[in-house]
């Protein structure tokens, strides 16, 4: 019994020597088949690893762009007064060039520039828009190389969450973390309750993600606290349940509604027709006239 091994080892690397060289012979041979087998395996989970699409990667600052807006003076959303040229975030979301973002951010636009990260600028048009839950729709004409991984499990109270900051320019972005402050949270103005977070955001991070700890998408940020600077996300169930879109996984939510009409784009009013004058009203009988409003 003692001499069986060192006869096994011969026969792999010397057959003619070991009078049960033919087994032995089977043996390695089934031996090295299951190793080929295996490394066969793990090499093409290597290659598949290596070949698979970028947006396979839950990476938030890959899937997060930047927005600069530019509108007419003066103009509101929701009472609030728009600033001339703005600034904001959004985050690809579809394989179909769609980016969500804060529907304030873009509310009659004239222009819409998006940046990725690696400082490409394209123009973008406003596809659609919910005034009413302040998030909203962009579209780009080539698709994104990165997409967001969209989570559908709910969001629980206290677990970790992220936010890519706006970064200044020739710098990267940097990622915030913080816990989550309350999973339902009731805001004036909005109908549905939002993602309360721990993170504090500022000036330029409206409309970007809230991921969570392994990078998939939570929510989109709608509010930030204008005393402490909290930031506020609608949650991203939400925005699929009133688009219609998601991806990543997430499966069809009930009371579903089409993508709803974009905002109409801010156009100057047209002049009046040649040889016609502005037409005017007497206010009194005794006041001066005064041209219509």
């Amino acid at each position: 019994m003692s001499t069986a091994a060192p006869i096994v080892g011969e026969g792999v690397f010397s057959p003619g020597c070991d009078p049960h060289g033919g087994r032995a012979r089977a043996a390695a041979e089934s031996g090295w088949k299951t190793l080929g087998s295996f490394f066969s395996a793990v090499l093409r989970i290597f290659l598949a690893l290596a070949l698979a699409p970028c947006h396979a990667n839950a990476d938030p600052a890959r899937s997060s762009v930047w927005i600069d807006v530019r509108r007419e003076e003066g103009l509101q959303f929701n009472g609030y007064r728009l600033p001339r040229e703005a600034e904001g975030m959004g985050v690809v979301i579809t394989h179909s060039r769609e980016i969500a973002t804060a529907a304030h951010v873009v509310w009659q636009a004239k222009s819409i520039t998006i940046s990725d990260l690696k400082g490409a600028k394209v123009p973008a048009r406003v596809l659609c828009i919910d005034k009413t839950v302040d998030v909203a729709l962009l579209s780009v004409e080539h698709p994104f190389e990165h997409i967001a991984t969209i989570r559908g499990r709910a969001v629980v109270t206290g677990e970790m969450a992220v936010v890519v900051e706006r970064p200044q320019p020739d710098e990267a972005p940097k990622i915030a973390s913080g816990a989550i402050g309350a999973a339902r949270w009731t805001t004036n103005g909005v109908p549905v309750p939002l993602i309360f977070s721990g993170i504090k955001g500022e000036k330029g991070m409206s409309g970007g993600g809230l991921f969570d700890a392994k990078g998939a998408l939570l929510g989109i940020v709608i509010r930030i606290d204008s005393v402490l600077g909290y930031l506020s996300a609608l949650p991203v169930t939400e925005l699929c349940t009133r688009f219609t879109r998601c991806a990543g996984g997430v499966g069809t939510a009930a009371n579903m509604q089409p993508c709803g009409p974009a905002a109409p784009l801010w156009r100057p009013p047209p002049p009046p027709p040649s040889g016609l004058r502005t037409p005017v009203h007497r206010t009194s009988p005794r006041e001066p006239l005064h041209p219509a409003s």
